[in-house]
């Protein structure tokens, strides 16, 4: 991006913003942006992962060797599969050296949005909040 400390400098000795511009190579409007009063030095936009940043935390924690997929889908990530997988993998060495595999419930996971699937017995799944035909009949 554009040297805004030197956009700045410039336009403090005279320089037009359409001049500015010119030499820069900068569009008009990438000029004001750096004119602002209060903007940033840098040029700066959030990345996507930084959301999920806490959420990847707080799975790797508890299961340090979970693929990414899995953590995908843990915390509900509906973006670049690439993105989330770059960050694991930053994060990931954090939790794993040195550990012993101890892990909690998966209930006790606090950030993101957790998605039920259902719970396995018996070789089947049943899915969360229904009752087995069979304990309903007895019970």
């Amino acid at each position: 991006m554009h040297d805004r400390r030197a956009i700045r400098s410039e336009h403090a000795e005279g320089g037009t913003i359409r001049g500015i511009a010119r030499t820069r190579e900068a569009s008009r409007n990438a000029v004001r942006r750096a004119l602002v009063t209060g903007a940033r030095e840098r040029y700066w936009r959030p990345s996507a992962t930084e959301d999920a940043e806490p959420g990847v935390r707080d799975v790797l924690a508890d299961y340090p060797h979970m693929k990414t997929s899995d953590v995908a889908v843990l915390i509900g990530w509906d973006r670049s599969y690439r993105a989330l997988a770059v960050l694991v993998a930053r994060i990931r060495p954090e939790y794993t050296e040195g550990r012993a595999l101890r892990a909690r419930p998966m209930s006790s996971l606090r950030r993101g949005r957790l998605v039920a699937v259902g719970t396995l017995q018996a070789g089947k799944v049943v899915r969360c909040g229904q009752a087995r035909a069979g304990a309903t009949a007895a019970g």
